[in-house]
């Protein structure tokens, strides 16, 4: 990790860009703030605002971590998740091997924060993105790149883009031809188109080194159906490696690159690509979870390997990100208005979940158990709850999310807190 970006972040101030921090705070960097170990509700952030959970945080980076060395793959989170280079240091010191992205413009945030091994899990067609990331490689020896290909027409623009530098392909670049399913993503859908833009690759001069794909788009439901067509779509997956070992298109047949995985297979994709290919060649099995990092309440806690229903085993995922808002109306009986919504949620796998309540005039808590998120506007909630259970205008209420991926990109800037919701970091996001 660069430690001086990473310094000049902690060095930067707060300012009205930073929703949910109070105007006391305008002008404090980061560092200052987080020195003061502010309470959540003592005046220095105003509702709504989305907090992380210090303690889960910290075990879920810890959880896939051990999960990844003792299954003997390698973990590459999806950056996309977060876009918060804070939270990649975490992850790489917890043993990662490198950070996945999206785009070019992840990639180059990665870089400035000087993330050694980035895997672009999508082809890389742009011109300028092309010249870049090999100017990247040829100034960097120790950076490593990953993308995928999946076009004798994707290869062609690398092939160009190298060759106008007049030079071979960087060492640290590596392609890996992506498999994708019929009505999918990108991704070729056969073995024998695969194998041509492989062999299109190298007759390029472009290093092939393994296959990609991803299972997650096949399917949510855990149920027999979805597990037999991801099952036979990591098989093809591996038809695919042994077809380029025997015929000699990938750059280290000792060492070939299998890599999928997204939040919610990635114990079926380990499974998959436990056994050797033929010729005894081991797999070099790479995950890609993302949204592990912080889980929710919702959609992955009904799928993710290590808490769905039926799972077992002592490894659990704990939800890490916590939605603050107030109770700003009580129009009707039994309704609440609080002051979140689309703009700072996610509702595109479930409303937000309530789940607390404090007082605003003592430190004053109560179980939400049974109150409901039956509506969001931009900036409202319309908060259903049962008769016996109390809620006054002024209130603070907390919300479990689903699908972190969609809530992650509403806030700039995020409190850490502790288990008395005093704040002990700040997590910057860059979208």
């Amino acid at each position: 990790m660069n430690s001086t970006s990473l310094e000049e972040e902690r060095a930067s101030r707060v300012d009205a860009g930073f929703k949910g921090f109070a105007p006391s705070t305008f002008g404090s960097t980061l560092d200052e703030i987080v020195a003061g170990q502010p309470s959540l509700f003592g005046g220095a952030f105003v509702p709504p605002i989305m907090v992380l959970r210090d303690e889960a945080l910290r075990a879920n980076i810890e959880t896939m971590a051990a999960y990844a060395r003792e299954a003997g793959v390698e973990l590459a989170p999806h950056g996309k998740t977060t876009l918060a280079p804070s939270i990649f240091r975490r992850q790489m010191e917890a043993g990662a091997w490198g950070i996945s992205v999206a785009t070019v413009s992840q990639v180059a945030l990665c870089r400035a924060f000087g993330i050694p091994r980035v895997f672009l899990a999508n082809e890389l067609v742009d011109r300028a993105g092309i010249g870049w990331i090999l100017d990247e490689l040829a100034r960097d020896p120790g950076f490593t790149f990953l993308c995928y290909v999946d076009s004798t027409a994707g290869v062609d623009l690398l092939a160009e883009g190298s060759a106008a530098r007049g030079a071979s392909a960087p060492g640290g670049l590596g392609l890996l031809v992506e498999m994708g399913t019929v009505g999918g993503r990108t991704g070729c859908r056969t073995v024998e188109e695969a194998v041509a833009v492989a062999a299109a690759a190298v007759g390029a001069g472009l290093p092939v080194v393994g296959v990609a794909g991803y299972e997650g788009g096949i399917g949510h439901e855990i149920e027999p159906s979805v597990l037999a067509a991801v099952r036979l779509f990591l098989e093809q997956m591996r038809e695919v490696a042994a077809h380029l070992l025997e015929r000699g298109l990938l750059r280290d047949p000792a060492s070939p690159i299998l890599t999928a995985g997204g939040s919610v297979f990635f114990d079926e994709v380990v499974a998959a690509f436990r056994a050797p290919l033929p010729g005894g060649s081991p797999a070099r099995t790479i995950i890609r979870p993302g949204a592990y990092v912080s889980h929710d309440e919702g959609h992955y806690e009904e799928l993710s390997p290590f808490t769905r229903p039926g799972a077992e085993g002592p490894r659990r995922l704990k939800p890490a990100l916590e939605l603050w808002a107030q109770v700003v109306s009580r129009p009707e009986p039994g309704l609440a208005l609080t002051n979140v919504g689309r703009r700072d949620t996610s509702f595109d796998l479930g409303f937000p979940i309530p789940l607390r309540l404090r007082r605003a005039t003592a430190d004053e808590w109560l179980d939400a158990t049974g109150a409901t998120v039956v509506d969001l506007n931009d900036q409202h909630a319309f908060v259903r709850f049962p008769p016996v259970l109390e809620v006054l205008v002024g209130d603070w209420m907390s919300f479990g999310i689903s699908h972190p991926c969609t809530a992650f990109d509403k806030w700039h800037l995020l409190p850490v807190v502790d288990r008395e919701h005093r704040v002990v970091d700040l997590v910057r996001t860059y979208f």
